[in-house]
């Protein structure tokens, strides 16, 4: 099982989010590697200067997680896409709505154009997140793929119960440009703790017959899930009414796809 969407902390941040926190997880549910997510810079303690040079320090002696970068919108941001491209890291997070930027403003657009031309992978949050909504709209997204054909991305949470059907749209709209929008499934299987992102096996299933089961990729959305969470995600995929083939895309395969990994 190859897994999406890990964020990682340091210690002073949050002790449950560290790499060593994470892989004692990922032995016990049999997680053979994953994709993890640099911190925002809000996240860093006083003691870390560099979010994205403290995760490739972290990962530099673990190959089997992939890294992603996070950029700094209080910055410009080509620096900052070479110093990911250097690092070695495959992609970068978006979190429009908690990181405060305009989704398709002028600080983003330039960003997205320079990850397209580095090949890295853009993964963003969708879905409702205490911020005015105009900045972060899903069909946003629409418009960036519109301006950028070649990005790939990934759409996590699917936008959420609110939207999920307007991320769908966006996939199907770009569909004759290429496969390369994927539909993150991360926290949207829990309705008690996760209710505004929250599909359910129905809405995942819905994903699959809009967008076909080769554009899904499961995510822990770690540490805001932790073992208890996962454990119960895995249980409802692995006992949707889906042929195992199209399980073990969305459990890994997709995602080895979309980073070129055996």
């Amino acid at each position: 099982m190859f897994v999406n969407h890990v964020h990682l902390l340091p210690a002073a941040t949050r002790e449950d989010a560290t790499p060593d926190a994470f892989l004692r997880m990922a032995d016990t549910l049999g997680i053979e590697g994953a994709v993890c997510f640099a911190p925002f810079t809000k996240q860093l303690p006083a003691s870390i200067e560099n979010q994205n040079q403290w995760l490739a320090n972290e990962l530099s002696s673990r190959p089997h997680l992939v890294g992603y970068g996070t950029l700094d919108p209080e910055k410009p941001p080509r620096d900052q896409v070479k110093e990911i491209v250097d690092l070695g890291f495959r992609g970068i997070k978006l979190h429009g709505p908690a990181q405060k930027f305009h989704l398709f403003g002028d600080w983003a657009r330039e960003a997205y154009g320079l990850m397209s031309e580095a090949g890295l992978v853009a993964d963003f949050h969708l879905g409702v997140h205490w911020h005015r909504l105009q900045e972060y709209d899903p069909l946003l997204s629409d418009e960036i793929a519109q301006e950028n054909p070649e990005l790939r991305m990934v759409f996590e949470h699917v936008g959420g119960w609110a939207w999920y059907r307007q991320v769908l749209a966006v996939v199907v709209n770009n569909s004759r440009q290429g496969n390369h929008l994927y539909g993150g499934i991360a926290s949207v299987l829990d309705m008690e703790n996760q209710k505004f992102w929250y599909l359910g096996p129905e809405g995942v299933s819905d994903c699959r017959w809009q967008i076909g089961a080769d554009r899904l990729i499961y995510g822990l959305d770690f540490p805001y899930n932790q073992q208890p969470q996962t454990e119960r995600d895995l249980e409802i995929i692995r006992n949707l009414d889906w042929p195992a083939e199209d399980i073990d895309l969305l459990l890994g395969g997709n995602l080895r796809n979309l980073l070129g990994l055996p």
